[in-house]
């Protein structure tokens, strides 16, 4: 049996399907929450119950675990200070634990795209080395959180992941764009640009690989498929894997996005719940060029080979919708 590791946000899509990969290697795996559960789902890993605001509870956590897999998040919410608490504050406690431990020797982190910025030119994708201008408090805060990871000490091998995209089975949110896909209706909000996509699957492995190999150490990688591709191109091939006819899809106005925004933040508000919208989104989604990066500098380290979105999407789809 291999050595212990430790996921935040390992309840999530993504989370999720790297315990899997983790239990399928040998690994023991041990999730971070923060609500007592009396059992896990899967019956294989362990739950440690922490509070990412307090250093001695992560500490805690932490004990007799070999590396950390720092996937949690906040992907929305109402102002910045949702996001720094969701982004920020956890990443700096984590790494001043992981500080305060003997025993953590590798630690690999999920950022984002959004953390670098959008590309001007379609045909000059983001790069690792390039400026970081992120338009969004999302973007900000998981880049602030991605400048936290150098404090870790010299003992510990660290990597960051930016993905863009990311899709496949049993995601929340390509669930909801399937429900509107299904229902002959979906609106665009990217006008014609480009986004880029990595399939959990490859996303999950690159993660992995990240973890086990000794030269991405000090690192950050754009972990994405080669090719680029247009909002309509994705829901017309999603609608294709799900056997129904491609969705009536109208351009939205900014106006229309915004007031949409507003509406569905107050309704959050009142209800307690996350919006399935909300200004930040629309703040990246009327930006003016294209969510798309580069994975050369993980496909030329690595050799990894990435699922085209077609096929991505016929397996995200296979078996679940007739």
């Amino acid at each position: 049996m291999k050595p212990t590791v430790l996921i935040t946000g390992g309840n999530g899509f993504i989370g999720r399907a790297l315990t899997d990969k983790l239990l399928r290697e040998g690994y023991q795996v041990c999730i971070l929450t923060r609500r007592a559960v009396s059992r896990p789902a899967n019956p294989s890993v362990s739950l440690v119950q922490a509070d990412y605001t307090d250093v001695f509870s992560l500490k805690n956590a932490l004990v007799g675990c070999e590396g950390v897999f720092n996937l949690a998040g906040a992907i929305f919410g109402f102002n910045y200070q949702d996001f720094e608490r969701g982004n920020v504050t956890p990443v700096k406690n984590l790494v001043q634990a992981v500080n305060q431990t003997s025993s953590v020797k590798t630690f690999v982190h999920v950022s984002s795209l959004a953390a670098s910025g959008f590309a001007t030119d379609p045909a000059h994708p983001r790069l690792e080395e390039m400026p970081c201008f992120p338009v969004s408090d999302y973007g900000r805060t998981k880049l602030e959180g991605e400048k936290q990871i150098p404090s870790l000490k010299s003992t510990v091998k660290w990597t960051i992941i930016r993905p863009p995209i990311v899709y496949g089975k049993n995601d929340s949110g390509v669930s909801k764009i399937a429900s509107w896909v299904k229902r002959g209706l979906m609106v665009n909000t990217s006008g014609n640009g480009y986004f880029s996509f990595v399939y959990v699957t490859d996303l999950v492995e690159a993660l992995y690989q990240a973890y086990v190999r000794p030269d991405t150490n000090g690192q950050t990688y754009f972990v994405a498929e080669p090719m680029d591709y247009t909002w309509d191109y994705f829901i017309s091939h999603m609608a294709q894997a799900m056997h129904v006819r491609k969705p009536f899809m109208p351009n939205a106005p900014v106006w229309m996005m915004r007031s949409a925004a507003w509406i569905y933040e107050r309704c959050a508000q009142i209800f307690g719940v996350h919006p399935a919208l909300n200004y930040d989104k629309v703040t990246e989604a009327i930006v003016p060029g294209h969510w798309i990066c580069s994975g050369q500098k993980w496909r030329n380290l690595t050799g990894q080979v990435f699922t085209p979105l077609q096929k991505g999407l016929e397996q995200s789809f296979e078996n679940l919708i007739k």
